[in-house]
Formats: structure tokens, sequence, C-alpha cells
């Protein structure tokens, strides 16, 4: 057989054969190597680094590095890059595991737009490293995944013979999904080991300075599966180190618990043996450490931390500061060098005593000077959710004059917001911001409602806070029927008052209504504190003010000593959206009006009495029934609660739509449908004491929470509405009865002793 020579070596014409499609194979994958990057400028080295400029350079670059080309050499990204997109995702990533990425990788504080979506492993810009250097790269955008080791900048970092990859100056804020997630281990259902910068540290070291991850990682099924993701590094088996590391980021899959108490954690999870160390300052934002695991960076300060620039984060619409630099008499530093005013950083001044900045070039970062004032009083408000018109509050002011240019985030004008007060002679709510302008301060003990865009959280007050008596002139128009004397007051102290003590109630009728959130009246007692900063909406009486409405408040904290022991009843109706109260009390005196909501979509529950629409009605022992009415905006399914204090022998709700009766002694709420034609007289409440059928002295027994209390010398029995007896008892004196092992109900409490008293009891 003939023979030929390649390199000295005999071969015969088959082997010849074989070994020339070789030399051609490698000919051309060598030509292809060459061309790819002859394809990008540069030439790889430190000083002359291969140049990505676009999308077509990064599928250069990507087929470079898992074709086995350049896989240590330089690389620097020239501008913002979107890389796939919903319609045309990414599937293919820079790095295998036979072809990893250990090279150098210079972002030039660029951002790669990411939209990948994958079923394989790897989700990521960079699918397997080893060794490499990233630095200087913000990240973002989608990446949708149904198996392992997704993340914003490395799914896995292979690290072999113990190298180091590193990330410096990194920002992932990419949004990564897992519904769906395989299981690839049985053992480990739904194990997704997706990290917010990083997948995995198979092994070496991964180090992390000056990093940030400030995306999600969610799944959006109801019942949670997805499991085993961090902010930082899903897992690592070896050592990470982090320096001056900020986790923002919102992560929502399946919750820790015993069984899986690192399902989500901060920055990592580690195996037995691995190492996590900390320098500098590390922040989390949320905390989703398991009780009993290491804490894993710092938690961070709602409010803005003394002397220093804090940068801002808002995670579902909380405000988290961060200190990233520090002010000393009016020099700032930010990493140890000091900042120059006008080159570095710029002054807003909103106040002439106030000193608030912004540092250019570190977007969001702020602070105060050290020489500025401290807020007196701080509000802190939710922004206005336009979706479901929530987010009033009732406020006032602290400090006399003050305007509300002069309160800082009240009215920027950055934000939308709205003020009003109200007239209660034109029955009419002004706003701050309509075309007249009519008023552009806090009136001293006025009320205004507020709502505003700002996602701030603090709203801070600056001056010097009131004390001694404030007055204010409230008004009572006897045209406006219903309506007649509500005014919207504020408590002008920087503490807590008591209306009837530090507002007397001389020319006011009792109790009082608070706004809350969504926009409703909620009737309060004079015996629930007024916060400071905030407003209450009063009625004043025209039976006791004689045409003169001028009261004063007293500068005290003091609370109203007892409240009188009347029977009253406390009615709630509430959906999913809204909720509403009405409120009875057996006693004389004049009853407070229903208000009609701010907001016009919620429902009302009033009670009429004496022709009226009362939130709290105060009625005689002799009347038997009162109308409890209800009108809605909406068709919906709403539950009505009951909550009765005294000794009522009736208590019954009738639906006059329905028919249905519901004693409220046994059952303490009713669910019903309403629709916007329903009659507002929809409810009636009946009624009767077990006052009117014993003497005084014939009552031996009291309801004291889950107690009841007697008293007398004798045996005690105890029965059910079925005449069995369930407890008996030899009493001696007064004492307390534990009433837990009975079920809720009406029983009867009968004393045996010289004189056989009886009396009747609901258990709740």
């Amino acid at each position: 057989m003939k023979q030929t020579m390649l390199n000295g070596i005999k071969m015969n014409s088959i082997t010849h054969f074989f070994a020339r499609r070789l030399a051609l194979t490698l000919l051309a994958t060598i030509t292809a190597m060459t061309s790819w990057a002859q394809k990008l400028s540069g030439d790889g080295s430190v000083t002359t680094p291969y140049l990505i400029k676009n999308a077509n350079d990064w599928t250069i670059f990507t087929d470079m590095i898992n074709g086995g080309e350049g896989s240590s050499a330089y690389y620097s990204l020239e501008d913002n890059i979107q890389l796939g997109s919903e319609q045309q995702p990414l599937t293919t990533i820079v790095g295998t595991d036979n072809n990893p990425f250990c090279g150098v990788f210079l972002g030039n504080d660029h951002t790669l737009s990411l939209y990948i979506s994958r079923t394989t492993k790897y989700a990521a810009p960079f699918g397997v490293t080893d060794g490499a250097v990233i630095k200087d790269l913000n990240v973002d955008g989608t990446i949708t995944t149904t198996n392992k080791f997704a993340a914003g900048f490395i799914a896995y970092a292979n690290n072999k013979k113990n190298k180091t990859t590193s990330l410096t100056n990194c920002r992932s804020s990419v949004h990564i999904i897992c519904d769906g997630i395989e299981t690839v281990l049985s053992t480990k259902p739904y194990d997704c080991t997706h990290g917010g910068l990083v997948g995995q540290n198979e092994a070496g070291t991964l180090i992390f300075t000056n990093c940030v991850f400030d995306g999600w990682i969610k799944e959006f099924a109801t019942e949670k599966k997805a499991n085993k993701c961090t902010g930082f590094v899903a897992w690592v088996n070896n050592t990470v180190n982090y320096t001056n590391c900020i986790m923002a980021g919102y992560i929502d899959v399946k919750p820790n618990d015993a069984t899986l108490n690192n399902s989500m954690a901060n920055f990592h999870r580690l195996a037995s043996s691995a190492k996590a160390n900390f320098k500098g300052y590390n922040y989390s934002i949320i905390d989703y450490t398991y009780p009993g695991l290491p804490q894993q960076g710092e938690i961070a300060s709602t409010t803005i931390p003394d002397n220093t620039i804090a940068r801002r984060y808002t995670i579902n619409e909380q405000n988290y500061f961060i200190s990233s630099a520090e002010i000393t008499e009016n020099k700032v530093t930010f990493l140890g060098s000091t900042l120059v005013e006008g080159t570095d950083y710029l002054r807003t001044i909103v106040n002439p005593d106030e000193k608030w900045f912004t540092v250019v070039g570190l977007n969001n970062y702020s602070g105060f000077y050290t020489n500025a004032p401290e807020p007196v009083f701080q509000m802190n408000v939710d922004t206005w959710n336009a979706d479901t018109k929530t987010g009033w509050y009732a406020i006032s002011s602290p400090i006399d004059g003050q305007v509300f240019a002069g309160v800082e985030h009240l009215t920027p004008a950055t934000f939308k917001h709205n003020i009003y007060r109200y007239n209660e002679e034109k029955r009419l709510w002004e706003e701050y911001r309509n075309e007249a302008n009519i008023y552009t301060s806090f009136e001293n003990g006025r009320g205004y409602l507020y709502r505003t865009d700002y996602n701030g959280g603090n709203v801070n007050y600056y001056g010097t806070l009131n004390s001694g008596d404030v007055k204010i002139d409230l008004s009572y128009t006897k045209k406006n029927d219903k309506l007649s004397g509500f005014n919207l007051i504020g408590n002008p102290y920087g503490h807590n008052i008591y209306k009837s003590v530090a507002i007397p109630n001389e020319k006011l009728i009792e109790g009082y209504s608070v706004l809350t959130q969504e926009g409703t009246w909620e009737f309060k007692t004079d015996f629930e504190a007024i916060p400071e900063g905030s407003a209450v909406l009063v009625q004043t009486s025209e039976l006791l003010s004689k045409g003169d409405y001028t009261i004063t408040m007293i500068d005290t904290e003091d609370a109203p000593v007892s409240k009188a022991s009347n029977d009253e009843i406390w009615f709630t109706v509430k959906n999913n959206e809204y909720s509403d109260v009405a409120h009875i009390e057996f006693k004389d005196g004049e009853s407070f009006n229903k208000m009609p909501h701010f907001n016009g979509e919620a429902p009302m529950l009033y009670l009429r009495h004496d022709g009226n629409d009362m939130a709290s009605a105060n009625i005689s022992d002799d009347i038997e029934s009162i109308s409890l009415c209800f009108e809605t905006k909406a068709m919906s399914r709403y539950t009505l609660n009951f909550n009765a204090n005294g000794s009522f022998d009736y208590l019954h709700l009738i639906d006059r739509m329905t028919g249905a009766d519901v004693d409220m002694l046994i059952d303490n709420e009713y669910t019903f449908a309403s629709t916007v034609n329903d009659k507002a007289e929809r409810f009636i409440v009946k009624f009767s004491y077990s006052a009117e059928k014993e003497a005084v002295d014939n009552v031996f027994a009291w309801q004291n929470g889950n107690d009841v209390i007697v008293d007398g010398a004798g045996e005690l029995q105890v029965f059910d509405v079925t005449g069995r007896m369930v407890m008996s008892t030899m009493v001696n004196g007064m004492e307390t009865i534990n009433t837990t092992s009975l079920q809720s109900g009406v029983y009867v409490f009968r004393m045996l002793a010289n004189e056989v008293k009886t009396q009747k009891i609901v258990i709740k």
C-alpha cells in the first residue's frame, strides 16, 4: 500500500485522507476566528481592547467567545446597546461550559438593555465565566426562563483552579421572571438559583465592589413554587466578598419557612463550608433574612441620615436612604474625596435657612448641610393612587403662620398635589390650587384635605411649635340643614390632643369624624386621641353656642377621665375597597350628623333619627327601633358587623329587602348584596333591655372581655339556650368566672342563695 510522510511520520493513504480533512477543518476554523476578530475594532490588548459599539458587535463578541477565540482578551463597551426584544428575544449568551469567558469587560458606565428568554440553563448576558473581570457596567431589561441560573450579569461563575471573578461598579436593574420553573433535580423541586447579579459561584472567589441590584425577581403565579433567589448571588460554594454594595431589589418567590429558610436572601445563599465577607457599607432595603440566620448587610433607613448625602431608593412606594457621602462644616466628601460646590454638586435652596442640595453626576443623591435646621415635625404620607383613589389626608400645621411653600415636599412644583379647606357657609370644598388662589397658608387650628404624588415619604415642617391657647372661629349656618355646623379643625400642637379636654365641647356636639385614606369620614368618640399634624371634622351646636362660635384650644395632652357607661351599638359595613361606620348611644344630647364622603364612590352607612341622617345617634331608652340606612355607588357584596355593649335583652337587625332577621346578640355579622337602586332605609334595628324587667339590685353579673364578673354568695349555675346546665360553681363575694370554655351565644346565669337571681349574659 502506498505510504506518504507527514511531519516525519509514515502514513498510509487512508490516514493521509483523514489528516487532510482535519487540516482543512482547522484551517477553516482559524480563518473564521480571524474573521471574527477582524470585524471588531482593536486587538484585544489592555491598551487597545476590542470595541463593542452595537448589537451586531455583541453578536460577533458572542460568537468569538463561544467559538473558543478571545476568551482572555479585553473588551470595551462603547455605547448603550439593546439586546433582544419581546418579539425576538436573545437566546444565545456569552460563554459556555466548554468555552467560558475569562477576559476583562469594560462597560464605561454604559447599559445593556436585555430581553432574554431561555428554556435551558444560564439566562444571563454572560453565561459561564472563569476568572472574568467586569467593570462599570449597567444592565436592565427582562429575563424569562424556565430553567436554573438566571442573573443580571453572570449565570455561572465557574472559577476553575481557585480563580477569582470580580464585578466592580456594576448595577443590575433587570426583571427576572421565573414563572413555570422546571424541576431539574427531584430532590430540589422548583430550584431557580437566580441572583440579581450572579446565579452561582461554583468555585474560587467572587468579588463585588460598589455594586447595586435594584431590579426584581418574581413568580407571578398565585401559589408560588419558585425558590432559592437572592439579591446578588444565589449560591456560593467557596468565597464571596462585598465592599460598598446595595441590595435595593425586590424578591417575590416562595417565602422562607422552616423547611426552606433561605428561599430568599438579601445577598446570597452559602454552602456549609463557604464564607461571605462584608467591608465598607453594605445595605439591604428589605430584609429577607430568616429568623436565626446571620444578618446580610445593614438595613437602610427610611429617613435621610444626619450629616450625610444619601441615595434614595423607592420600593413599593416606600423611600429608603443609604448614606454615601459625609458633610462636615459645609464640606462634602464622597468616598474620601472632597467635592467642590459648582463643579461636583449644586444646591437648591428651598427656604432661606435650609441647605438642601443634589450632587451632580450621582442621580438621586441629596441631603442637608449640617447647619440646616432639623424639621420640628414630620408627616409621613403615601402617594395618591389614582386607580384605587386612596391617599387622602386631613392635615394641619403645628406652627403659627405656616405658609404652604415653607413646608418641605408639601407643594413641590415637580409633583401634583391638592389642598382643600371646607367652607361651612357655602357647603363647599375650596381648593388652594384653583385660579382664585384664595389662601396660601395654614390658618392656626384649621384643618385641610390633602393628597400628593410626592413619593418621598415625609413632609417636613420647620419653625417654632405652637404653645399656649389657640383660638379659631367656626360657623353654623342653619339653612344648610343636615350639613349645618360642620367644620374641619386641626390639631395646632406638636403632640396628641383630645376633644372635650384640649378642645372643649361647650359649643360642639360630642364626637368627631376622621378622614380615611379612602376619602371616607369615620366617626370617633372623644376618648380617641387626635394625632399631631392631623385634622378632624367637628359639628358646632346650635343649641349651646348662641351665635358665638369662637372656640379656644388648650395646650394639653390630658385625656378625658372616663367614659360614661351608656349602652351603645357600633355598626361597620365593608367590602374589598371601602368601609364605613355608624354608632348608637343610649343617652341624652345632640346627635352627630353624617357628612357625605369626600370620595363620592364610597358607600355610606348612617342612622335616620328625628328626620336627620346621623353618623352617631343619641337616643333615649324608650325608643325601641331605628332605621339603619345604607347607600352604595356600585353593585357589590358587603358585610355588616355589629358590636353591642350594654344590658340588651333583645337586639335584632331586620333586612327589609330580603326579610332576614338577625339576632345581633348571637351573630356579630350579616352579609348582603346591594346595588345603586336599593332604597337607603334598608335596615331596621330593634332593641329592648333587661333593665326594664329587673331591678337594679337584681343584677349580679357583668361581662368583662372573655370573663364574667359575678357578685354574690351561693351556687352559680349556667345554662345554655336548650336549658342544659354547662357550668356550676360556688362563689362567695365578687369573683371572676372564666368563660373561654363556652361557645358564643346567650346563656342564663342563676345564683342560688337566700334569694334566687336569674340573668341572661351574651358570651362572644
